[in-house]
C-alpha cells in the first residue's frame, strides 16, 4: 500500500479517535447529569446510571491509544512537518493536559463519587456529593472546551 494511503488511514483514524474521546466525554457528562436527577428522585435509579455508565472509560482509553498511534504514524510519515508548528504544539499540549486531567480530576472524583454513594445517606455524604457533583460538572466542561479547542486547531492550523 502507498504512504499516501497508509498517512490518510491514519488521519481518518485519528479523526475518528478525537471524535471518539469527545463524544465518550459528552455522553459522560449528559449521563452524568441524568444520574444527579434520578438519584434526588430514586437513588436505586440512579445505581443503575452509574453501573451503566462503568463502560465508558474503556472507550475513552482505545480513542487515546488510537489517536496516539495515528498521530505517531503521520509523524513518522510526514518527518515530523507539523512538530513545528505552534498550532501542532498547543494540540499535543492539550492532548496531555486531557490525558492527566482525566487520569488524575476524573477517575479520582469518579472514586471518591462511588465511596460517597456506598456510605449511604447521611450529612457528611450527602455535602460530599454535592462537592462531588460541582467538580465533576467543571471536569467534563473542561475537557470538552479543551477538545473543542483540539478541532479548532486542527481544522484552521493557525501558524
Amino acid at each position: 500500500m502507498a504512504t499516501e494511503t497508509l498517512y490518510h488511514i491514519a488521519l481518518v483514524t485519528h479523526i475518528i479517535a478525537i471524535t471518539m474521546i469527545a463524544g465518550t466525554t459528552m455522553a459522560d457528562y449528559t449521563i452524568f447529569k441524568q444520574f444527579w436527577t434520578q438519584f434526588g428522585k430514586d437513588k436505586e435509579k440512579g445505581m443503575a446510571i452509574i453501573e451503566a455508565m462503568s463502560k465508558l472509560p474503556v472507550l475513552f482509553g482505545i480513542g487515546f491509544i488510537l489517536i496516539i498511534v495515528s498521530g505517531v504514524y503521520m509523524m513518522y510519515v510526514t518527518h515530523g512537518a507539523f512538530g513545528e508548528q505552534i498550532w501542532f504544539r498547543i494540540k499535543f499540549g492539550l492532548i496531555i493536559f486531557i490525558i492527566i486531567n482525566g487520569l488524575a480530576v476524573g477517575r479520582r472524583l469518579g472514586v471518591k463519587l462511588r465511596k460517597n454513594l456506598s456510605q449511604g445517606s447521611n450529612k457528611n455524604a450527602e455535602e460530599g456529593l454535592f462537592k462531588i457533583k460541582n467538580k465533576l460538572r467543571l471536569f467534563h466542561l473542561s475537557q470538552l472546551l479543551m477538545l473543542v479547542i483540539i478541532f479548532v486547531l486542527s481544522v484552521f492550523k493557525f501558524n
